[in-house]
């Protein structure tokens, strides 16, 4: 049995998704809204909007971080289609090799956040590792804003290789996004 002040760290998929979604929101609204990234108002319901849409998609997953029934962080993707269009709009070129999608090829992380209490005790790991486990897919991908220079090193701490920055994009809060890939050491489907 867990001890009542321990973290505990849960994966799950649409159902999860729809029991913590208010407070998901609240987690990604404080998160988000703080330094060190771009916030305006209106990404609040933006958000809501495309995780309800998101939690209809084909292997949506979830992983929640919980004191008891307190939420201190979540993560959530999908695996990538082929048509995404994720690779679009860079600043460079980028390698035909890196850029080329199958199904089966890609995760896409979407969002994790942690709230700040959360923070220090490994619980952004166990996150994404928890959201990670048993993927059929070869590899993963996220996004994150470049003035989140702590969150990059994390990263990079983790083991994902930035491969270039996307943007600017017309319309979207921050306009340029750093993209990062890791391998998840599933064979070739």
């Amino acid at each position: 049995m867990a001890e009542p002040s321990e973290v505990v760290v849960e994966g799950g998929g649409r159902e999860s998704a729809a029991d913590w979604f208010r407070r998901i929101c609240d987690v990604h609204d404080r998160v988000f809204s703080a330094e060190p990234f771009a916030w305006v108002p209106e990404m609040s319901p933006a958000h809501e909007e495309e995780l309800r849409s998101l939690m209809t998609v084909a292997g949506f997953r979830l992983a929640v971080a919980r004191q008891r029934n307190r939420l201190l962080g979540y993560a959530y993707g999908h695996p990538l289609p082929v048509d995404h269009g994720w690779w679009g709009d860079f600043d460079r070129p980028l390698p035909t090799g890196l850029v080329e999608e199958w199904p089966g090829r890609t995760f896409a992380v979407i969002s994790l956040a942690v709230l700040p209490e959360g923070r220090g005790r490994g619980t952004g790991g166990r996150l994404m590792e928890a959201l990670l486990r048993d993927c059929e897919e070869q590899r993963a991908i996220l996004s994150v804003q470049p003035t989140a220079l702590a969150t990059q090193r994390l990263y990079r701490h983790w083991g994902w290789t930035h491969v270039g920055r996307k943007g600017p994009l017309a319309g979207v809060t921050p306009p340029c996004w750093d993209i990062y890939v890791r391998d998840l050491d599933v064979a070739p489907q």
